[in-house]
């Protein structure tokens, strides 16, 4: 079975500006990621990402409250 690596805050936000065309420093814990760009598309992209790396995540779970730090919590994101 392959090794896991675990999410950080610091690589969720990595992916979400990796997916919308930014740099990590542009994207604040608490921003509302939907004001920032992200789509429905490009979340559903981030989840399954996730769960190809053995993190259970749904859309739904995602669109629920799209921050950083929200989907740090809910992904059990090591600090």
């Amino acid at each position: 079975m392959p090794e896991i690596n675990p999410l950080t805050m610091d690589s969720i936000k990595s992916n979400v500006a990796d997916i919308l065309g930014l740099s990590a420093a542009e994207i604040g814990d608490d921003d509302n990621l939907l004001v920032a760009g992200l789509d429905s598309i490009r979340m559903m992209t981030l989840s399954a990402r996730w769960r190809e790396s053995g993190v259970e995540v749904s859309f739904a779970d995602l669109a629920r409250k799209p921050t950083v730090r929200s989907w740090s919590e809910l992904l059990g994101a090591v600090a």
